[in-house]
């Protein structure tokens, strides 16, 4: 964690889904050393209970809350639990995500399931139990992850991931025309090529046939995007709303 504590998020109470590796753990620990009062939330339960323990011991608060967030039931206990804990939920960080190279003949039914559910169905279901929590708050701020793949498209993943990510795109505009005049803006982030625990399969010599491409000449990394999904968090992008923001280095440019 950071060894500079501000107060950006002071009295805010942040929700980060998919926190236990990668993107959202890192958000998470930066979300809590400016302040946030952290819910943090996975599938993998020792390793979420790990970064709460590392946010105690930084000083920071967080509440690990154990979540699939493909089950309806699940992610309305999630919302449930942080005002029980913390009063309101101010900010919703949808991060989980779900992601299998592979064909479009090696897409199963299986696997098409539940690249939706996790990718898609988990990010309408948390927007709507937290909405109504948002409202009497008269402020909220959603960002969610998409990717790059949601607007140019991928071969490289199996073909359900780009749709699903398509789909939170336009999801992102529809939240934001509906909340916005209720003080909450909606925006997403679409990132490519960030090194995490998801992009294991990438080999080092297309880790370095990627970088060569992206005009930066560099990989993306976690610290990119916390940075990004802190800044749409926070009040300093009070005017965007309904945006998906590229953060990829050039390499895709819209």
């Amino acid at each position: 964690m950071a060894t500079t504590r501000t107060e950006r998020f002071r009295d805010k109470v942040a929700i980060v889904t998919g926190a236990a590796r990668g993107i959202g753990r890192r958000t998470a620990l930066d979300f809590a050393a400016e302040g946030a009062k952290v819910v943090a939330t996975d599938i993998v339960a020792d390793e979420l209970e790990d970064l709460g323990d590392e946010i105690g011991a930084s000083g920071g608060t967080c509440l690990a809350h154990r979540c699939d967030i493909s089950d309806r039931s699940a992610v309305d206990g999630l919302i449930d639990a942080a005002c029980r804990e913390y009063g309101s939920v101010h900010i919703l960080i949808n991060n989980a995500g779900f992601l299998i190279a592979g064909t479009i003949e090696e897409t199963s039914d299986e696997l098409i399931e539940r690249t939706i559910d996790v990718n898609l169905k988990g990010v309408l279901y948390a927007i709507r139990a937290v909405a109504p929590v948002m409202k009497m708050n008269g402020y909220g701020r959603i960002v969610n992850v998409a990717s790059i793949t949601g607007k140019s498209g991928d071969n490289s993943t199996i073909f359900a991931y780009g749709a699903s990510k398509g789909a939170v795109i336009s999801l992102t505009r529809s939240v934001a025309r509906e909340l916005g005049p209720e003080g909450i803006t909606c925006n997403s982030i679409a990132p490519h090529a960030v090194m995490t625990p998801m992009m294991e399969y990438w080999d080092q010599a297309k880790r370095e046939a990627i970088a060569a491409m992206i005009p930066v000449r560099r990989l993306g990394t976690v610290e990119d995007m916390s940075s990004l999904l802190r800044f749409l968090a926070s009040d300093e992008s009070s005017f965007i709303n309904g945006e998906t923001v590229n953060i990829n280095g050039g390499y895709y440019m819209d």
